[in-house]
């Protein structure tokens, strides 16, 4: 009996050594989780986060950025967003792509839902680019609702802190494709319809090509768009919003080569139909012809200003992205410098008024294309025309003659010229062109191309 007890107190002598051991080593290791957790906060000293940089080569491709000193890359990153931008500059960008993201986006619907068969009953190739390029606004707007509910100081865009959007998060993927594919498709279409204008005030009858305009206009998209997420090149740059193509090179073979073409090109043809304008104006001698087109051709300069504007301003971050990462660099070396105060730092900094601009102007196309083939008699005669006005059910509500009378007052002495031709490709004239045909029509310049006007 006296053994049995020593035994049982030798196992509770052995438990208690064991539980203290235990307890012995939890201190020692939270001790040093401390210490860790206060030289990594002095290492990564300012707006710098903490990230261990054992993985080094896997958290840069699910966008993590290491900072570099004395030629070693180190245990912080560049924090999300990036010092450029003050955290409430970075909050107005935001909110205003929002804003002018959701009115450019609905102004491309609106014209989706019109020109397409939903509505528009006839078609030609007019009203199938305009119907294209609105589809390619809708797509690139669409990448800023992904942002909806998000900020810089609560919920933020970046997926943690320090660490930027890359290819492997499916949210920047997919905004990112169509982001790509929507621009590249829109401004296609755009330089295809400025071609077709121009044919069509010249007077020149050509047969159909909607078929290969959106076949040729799509194949192009779909390569320019898939071809860089081989590369894993959809990320979120130190100046962006979300994602895109995140090497320049890529920006530049993918994206800014063939916008510059497009911007030739549909540049030649704009400045051709001026010069139309001004012969029909100076033969037909009619003054007060101009006002017609002040609209149009207002809408053709800002939008013709938002592209270049873009492609300017890229080319200047481009040619200055030297400087940028070497004021970047410094900031971050004096951070990392014990020897200096973090007031020493000075921040690096970027125009926060072009950038501003940029950001609006890729968000003015599709209010600029709403404006220009949005608003006219045309579109008006369309949803007239369709069968969301001419059913049982409007029909209990609204009176069609009552409306016609209306109609037919309201245009008082405007001339409105009809014919019974049956060719559609003069039919859906819009804008710019409406007005040149009227008043290549008066002068007796065109009669033979032209079989129907239109008067915005």
């Amino acid at each position: 009996m006296i053994f049995n007890n020593l035994k049982n107190q030798n196992k509770i002598i052995n438990f208690l050594i064991i539980f203290y051991f235990l307890s012995f080593l939890k201190q020692i290791e939270s001790q040093s989780i401390n210490i860790t957790s206060s030289s990594s906060s002095w290492q990564c000293r300012g707006d710098l986060v903490y990230r261990n940089v054992s993985n080094r080569i896997e958290d840069e491709k699910i966008g993590f950025n290491f900072v570099q000193y004395n030629g070693t890359y180190q245990s912080c990153v560049i924090p999300c967003p990036s010092p450029f931008f003050t955290i409430n500059e970075w909050n107005k960008f935001l909110n205003m792509s929002l804003v002018m993201g959701t009115i450019s986006f609905f102004s491309g619907l609106f014209l989706l839902v019109t020109y397409s068969p939903i509505v528009n009953k006839t078609h030609n190739r007019h009203t199938i680019g305009v119907m294209c390029m609105s589809f390619g606004v809708c797509l690139a707007m669409c990448s800023d609702m992904w942002n909806f509910g998000s900020n810089f100081t609560e919920k933020s865009i970046c997926p943690s802190p320090g660490q930027y959007l890359s290819t492997s998060n499916a949210r920047c993927l997919s905004s990112g494709i169509f982001l790509q594919f929507g621009g590249v498709f829109g401004f296609l279409n755009w330089t295809l319809l400025s071609f077709d204008l121009f044919m069509n005030i010249k007077g020149i009858i050509t047969k159909n090509y909607d078929k290969y305009y959106v076949s040729g206009t799509f194949i192009i998209a779909i390569i320019f768009t898939f071809v860089p997420i081989v590369n894993d090149q959809y990320s979120m740059s130190y100046i962006g919003l979300g994602c895109w193509l995140g090497s320049a090179m890529y920006q530049l073979i993918f994206f800014w080569i063939l916008l510059s073409i497009c911007l030739i090109v549909s540049s030649v043809f704009i400045i051709l139909i001026l010069k139309e304008v001004y012969i029909i104006i100076k033969l037909s001698k009619q003054k007060t012809s101009l006002k017609g087109n002040i609209r149009p051709l207002i809408c053709i300069s800002i939008t013709g200003f938002a592209f270049f504007y873009m492609f300017f301003y890229y080319i200047s971050i481009v040619v200055e992205g030297d400087y940028y990462e070497r004021v970047l660099n410094e900031y971050t070396d004096c951070l990392m410098d014990p020897t200096k105060d973090i007031s020493e730092c000075k921040s690096p900094r970027m125009s926060v008024a072009s950038e501003f601009v940029f950001l609006l102007c890729l968000r003015l196309l599709g209010i600029g294309a709403f404006i220009f083939y949005g608003i006219n008699n045309k579109v008006k005669k369309i949803w007239l025309n369709s069968y969301w006005f001419n059913n049982s059910f409007v029909e209990k509500y609204i009176s069609r003659k009552s409306a016609d009378n209306d109609k037919s007052n309201s245009n008082g002495s405007k001339v409105l010229y009809r014919t019974n031709n049956t060719n559609n490709n003069g039919s859906f004239n819009t804008g710019l062109e409406s007005s040149i045909i009227e008043m290549s029509t008066n002068s007796n310049k065109e009669e033979s191309s032209l079989n129907s006007v239109d008067e915005i």
